[in-house]
């Protein structure tokens, strides 16, 4: 059932005692992560994808495996370009994914934690003018909330990232 416009729920809503059933990600979810990185003083435009049920299509290594096997109920994916006051660039990249139920959304972040196992891809990576940055997971927060798993990476643009930490940027985007 679609709700009308500000009655929308977001993941922020979801408990481990109430899990998630419906698409919760929402415009204002996007919002909520600029205004958080603002405050950390970056100038930050984000956009936000739904790419349904597709997760498999939009994943990589362990990860791909995992959702050929358990497919996800839903996939939101969002791209952030955060700017500190010298100029200098950072991207932030954040994949929110409904799965069928709490057991198994705390097996995949589980996987998704460990390094090396892949994970949803990054939007810049499918195209546009960032698409040759890689992120290394060396700035990765993650969380979970009820059937949510939610996890955001940072990468600077160019070497010397002089802003704040990046993995202080992952952690706001995952809150």
């Amino acid at each position: 059932m679609k709700r009308p416009p500000g009655q929308q729920r977001s993941a922020r809503n979801c408990s481990q005692s109430r899990p998630c059933t419906e698409a919760e990600i929402t415009i204002g979810d996007l919002r909520s992560i600029e205004v958080r990185l603002a405050r950390k003083g970056l100038q930050v435009n984000g956009r936000l994808q739904n790419d349904g049920t597709h997760c498999a299509d939009h994943s990589y290594g362990t990860v791909l495996e995992f959702f050929r096997e358990h497919p996800c109920a839903a996939l939101y994916r969002a791209q952030f370009q955060g700017q500190d006051k010298k100029g200098d660039v950072v991207l932030i990249a954040v994949s929110w994914v409904r799965m069928a139920d709490q057991e198994t959304a705390a097996v995949y972040k589980k996987m998704v934690d460990a390094y090396g196992t892949g994970n949803v891809t990054e939007l810049s990576r499918e195209g546009g003018k960032y698409r040759t940055v890689r992120y290394t997971a060396r700035n990765y927060a993650s969380g979970r909330r009820g059937n949510i798993v939610v996890n955001a990476q940072a990468e600077p643009v160019v070497r010397g990232w002089g802003g704040i930490a990046l993995a202080t940027i992952a952690n706001e985007a995952a809150r």
